[in-house]
């Protein structure tokens, strides 16, 4: 399955980060797959939540997405991004003027 299945901003910056920074063929990057099923080693996952948090200024803290825990997928990646984009954006807007 191609990443074409599941195209969001957020989704199409990971895959490129994962293209681009780690050498992962695009075939192989779709919503469901497990960070686990990338060919990344654990050193290498952490890298890239760490330039995945570079690329969107944001912290993912771990009781949301711990890269390590079997079975997060890239879906749940972008969730997690999107949770705390809305996080990082929600005090701002209730800030009194």
């Amino acid at each position: 399955m191609s990443s074409a299945s599941f195209s969001t901003p957020v989704f199409n910056s990971i895959a490129a980060i994962l293209v681009n920074n780690f050498d992962v063929a695009p075939a192989s990057i779709a919503p469901q797959v497990a960070l686990s099923e990338l060919g990344l080693d654990s050193l290498a996952l952490m890298e890239f939540v760490f330039a995945v948090e570079d690329a969107f200024h944001l912290r993912l803290p771990e009781d949301r997405l711990d890269p390590r825990e079997v079975g997060i997928t890239l879906q749940h990646l972008c969730e997690a991004i999107d949770a705390q984009i809305r996080c990082d954006v929600e005090p701002s807007m209730a800030a009194p003027a």
